[in-house]
C-alpha cells in the first residue's frame, strides 16, 4: 500500500474518531448492557418494517451512504446501496418475500462503465413451510454459503468492506429450489440447506457470473453456547467458463462471549480445467467492544486467485458504531499486497440504516 495513501486514511480515521466517540457518550446504554432505545417516527420501529394495512404485506429494507478515499482514485460520495424489501405473511404455510435494490444510485464520481448503476433484484421467492423442520424455498434466493453472504445486508455486517472470499470464488445468488430447517443432532439442533440451480438467473447483475447449473448443502452447528461451526460443499458450472466443473469445500465458524466476536470463513475450490485454477483461502475477523456501542474491528485474509501467481493478502482495522441493528457508522483503513483489481486500498466509511 502506498505510504501517502496509507497515511491520508490513517488521519481521516483519527479526525473521525471524536465523533464516533461522542455518538457513543450520548447512548443511553452504558457500555451496552441495556438494549438502545428503538428509533421511532410515531407508530413506526426503525428496521422493523412497515405493515401494509391488514394485506399481510410488510415494506422495509435498508439504505447505505458511503465515502471512499483510496490509491488511484479521486475521494468520492455514493448512495451505495438503496433496497425495498417486500415480504408477505398470510398466516398460513405459504409465504412470499423479495428485494431490490438501486446500486451506486447517486455518486459524486463515477469510476466505470454506467452499468454500475443498476437496479439489481437481489431476491425473489416464495417459502412454503412443509413441517416444523423442513420449509421448501422456490425462486431467486442468497447463495448458501458461508456465513456472510447469508447475511447480505449493510447494516448487519461489521465492515464497509467485503472479503474476498465471499463474493469472488462463487455466485452470491441462485436461481431454483431449496429444502432448509433443522434437525436434532444429538441434544443440538442443527439448521441446514440441501438446493439445486438450474442456472435461470432473474434479473442478473451485469458483473455476476451466474451459475449455469449447482448442486449444494450447508451446515450450521452450534457446537456450545458460545461457539457455532458451519460446512458448505457445492459442484457447480458458471455461464463464463461452461462445460469447466468447479466443487467447493468450505468451512465458517462464529464465537462470541461478552460482546467479543470471532469470526472466520475458508473455502476450497478445485476445477475440471486443473491444478492451475484451483482457488483457496479464508480469512479470521475479530471484533472487540470499546465502551458503550463502539466497536474495534480487525480483519486479515488471504486468497489464492484463478490466474495470479501470488496470494493475494488482504488487511482490515476500524472502527464501527453500532446504535442497534438498524443504524451503523463504519470507518476502516483497508490495506494489502497482490490485490485483484478493483480492491480498494485506503480510507472506507459508511452509515447504513435498517428500515
Amino acid at each position: 500500500m502506498d505510504c501517502r495513501v496509507y497515511e491520508k486514511a490513517r488521519a481521516c480515521l483519527y479526525a473521525l474518531l471524536p465523533t464516533l466517540l461522542l455518538l457513543n457518550t450520548q447512548a443511553r446504554a452504558d457500555d451496552g448492557d441495556e438494549a438502545p432505545t428503538p428509533i421511532r417516527l410515531g407508530n413506526y420501529e426503525l428496521g422493523r418494517g412497515l405493515p401494509l394495512g391488514d394485506s399481510g404485506f410488510t415494506v422495509g429494507g435498508y439504505a447505505t451512504a458511503r465515502y471512499d478515499d483510496v490509491r488511484g482514485r479521486d475521494p468520492r460520495v455514493t448512495a451505495d446501496h438503496l433496497s425495498l424489501m417486500l415480504w408477505w405473511e398470510g398466516g398460513g404455510r405459504l409465504k412470499f418475500f423479495s428485494e431490490t435494490d438501486f446500486e451506486e444510485s447517486l455518486a459524486t464520481k463515477r469510476t466505470g462503465p454506467d452499468e454500475e448503476r443498476f437496479l439489481a433484484l437481489e431476491r425473489f421467492y416464495f417459502d412454503y413451510t412443509v413441517n416444523d423442520t423442513a420449509t421448501v424455498r422456490v425462486g431467486k434466493f442468497l447463495t448458501p454459503i458461508g456465513r456472510w453472504n447469508p447475511i447480505h445486508a449493510d447494516p448487519l455486517v461489521w465492515t464497509t468492506s467485503r472479503p474476498m472470499v465471499t463474493h469472488a470464488v462463487f455466485p452470491g445468488y441462485a436461481t431454483g429450489v431449496m429444502l432448509q430447517g433443522t434437525t436434532e443432532i444429538g441434544e443440538r439442533e442443527m439448521d441446514y440447506s440441501v438446493y439445486v440451480s438450474s442456472g435461470t438467473e432473474l434479473r442478473r447483475k451485469p458483473a455476476e457470473d451466474p451459475f449455469t447449473e449447482a448442486r449444494g448443502v450447508h451446515f450450521n452447528l452450534p457446537v456450545s453456547s458460545k461457539l457455532q461451526v458451519g460446512l458448505s460443499l457445492v459442484d457447480f458450472e458458471q455461464d463464463q467458463t461452461r462445460g469447466e466443473r468447479k466443487r467447493l469445500a468450505g468451512m465458517d465458524f462464529l464465537w462470541t462471549h461478552n460482546r467479543w466476536e470471532i469470526s472466520g470463513e475458508g473455502i476450497y475450490r478445485g476445477s475440471s480445467a486443473g491444478a492451475p485454477h484451483t482457488e483457496k483461502g479464508g480469512f479470521v475477523q475479530v471484533v472487540a467492544p470499546l465502551r458503550g456501542r463502539l466497536y474495534a474491528v480487525g480483519r486479515f485474509e488471504q486468497m489464492r486467485l484463478d490466474g495470479t501467481d501470488h496470494p493475494a493478502r488482504n488487511w482490515v482495522a476500524g472502527l464501527n458504531y453500532r446504535y442497534d441493528r438498524a443504524l451503523s457508522l463504519k470507518a476502516e483503513v483497508v490495506g494489502g499486497s497482490h490485490l485483484p483489481d478493483g480492491t480498494p486500498e485506503g480510507l472506507l466509511a459508511s452509515i447504513s440504516v435498517l428500515f
